[in-house]
């Protein structure tokens, strides 16, 4: 092992040591006190026993993706540097459930998406007779980095002149309109709803078009700039963050309104059959009695609802029958939690406020 340096450790530590800067000043702001890299590198690369400076730089390199990941990737020559797909399909699913409530599920917010949103949402309001009295729109998976698409799609649910989105390339706003949607909407996000998709859900919740519910998502909503490395990598770096509604900076993900905790892996499957019970030996939801034992705790159906709404007009007209009610069998159950309570919220929507101002 050499005594010094030599100049390729020097110039490999060179290269790296700009962007450990980073990685240094975040783990300084979060108290942690740590030597510097410099320091550190010098040490290793002259007394490291049987560590090659290939091996030194790999190490150094392999750290900083780490520590800085999602903000900054590695996209591999050898892979065919293909580091985002070429605007894939942006719908992956729509149907409607209880005949009333839209669903939309997005699997990637591009150029293709606010338009392919307008034709899936006109086709399902006029089969349903313009009836539709919510919307779940489902961002869990979905990708994406157009951010000027996810301010398009924002703005068919608005109807108002205001800030939507701010990114490095450009910004965008609403406008008055005369067919923005105004049903009400269910959000469902999860920890792998990434980059436009994020926005997305963010600027709805910003301009009050509806409530999130799920887990917090990636935090990758960043604009990302692409660097081609000598060897042919490309190093995806995070060079500017995006701006939601009137400045407010959408970092470390977007967090729901309601967070409801479900396995990834479970959440795969329901999209595939969101009636499917995954776990018929467990309680999905309990309460717990007086003896201290969890009790099944309904959720409200749409029919539970109104009947509730009207009881006080209903109290005075009740049958002196004694005769048992036989209650006819209902639709099957959602078993996926997430897109159940979205549609519980909506039905409770439907009854006590069936139309949102504009």
């Amino acid at each position: 092992m050499e005594k010094h340096p030599t100049k390729k450790m020097m110039k490999t530590r060179n290269l790296i040591f700009c962007l450990f800067l980073a990685a240094m000043v975040s783990q300084a702001a979060a108290g942690n006190s740590l030597p510097k890299f410099d320091e550190v590198y010098q040490v290793l690369g002259t007394n490291l026993t049987g560590v090659t400076p290939e091996d030194l730089n790999r190490a150094a390199v392999q750290g900083l993706l780490d520590q800085l990941a999602p903000r900054v990737t590695l996209v591999s020559a050898a892979a065919g540097g293909q580091s985002i797909a070429s605007n894939p399909a942006p719908m992956a699913q729509t149907r409607v459930f209880d005949q009333s409530f839209a669903y939309f599920r997005v699997a990637s917010v591009n150029s293709k998406l606010p338009a392919a949103f307008r034709d899936a949402y006109r086709a399902i309001n006029e089969t349903n007779g313009g009836k539709i009295k919510g919307i779940v729109l489902d961002l869990r998976f979905a990708d994406g980095a157009d951010y000027e698409a996810a301010a398009k799609t924002a703005d068919c649910f608005i109807n108002a002149d205001q800030p939507l989105l701010d990114w490095l390339q450009g910004s965008a706003r609403s406008g008055k309109k005369t067919d923005a949607i105004l049903a009400p909407v269910a959000i469902l996000i999860n920890s792998q709803t990434t980059g436009a998709a994020e926005a997305l859900a963010a600027v709805l919740r910003e301009a009050g078009v509806g409530l999130i519910l799920g887990s917090t998502t990636a935090g990758q909503a960043s604009v990302f700039k692409e660097f081609t490395l000598s060897n042919g990598d490309k190093l995806r770096v995070a060079v500017a963050g995006v701006i939601v509604g009137e400045g407010k900076a959408l970092t470390n993900g977007v967090a729901p309104d309601f967070a409801i905790d479900t396995s990834l892996q479970d959440e795969r499957a329901y999209l595939q059959d969101p009636y499917k019970d995954l776990h018929p030996a467990e309680l999905a939801q309990t309460d717990t009695g007086t003896n201290g034992s969890p009790e099944p705790r309904p959720r409200f159906n749409e029919a539970e609802l109104v009947r509730e709404h009207s009881a006080g007009e209903d109290a005075d007209n009740e049958s002196d029958d004694p005769r048992p009610v036989l209650a006819e069998p209902g639709p099957p159950a959602v078993a996926d939690p997430t897109l159940a309570h979205a549609l519980d919220l909506l039905k409770s929507l439907a009854v006590v406020e069936p139309n949102r101002p504009d």
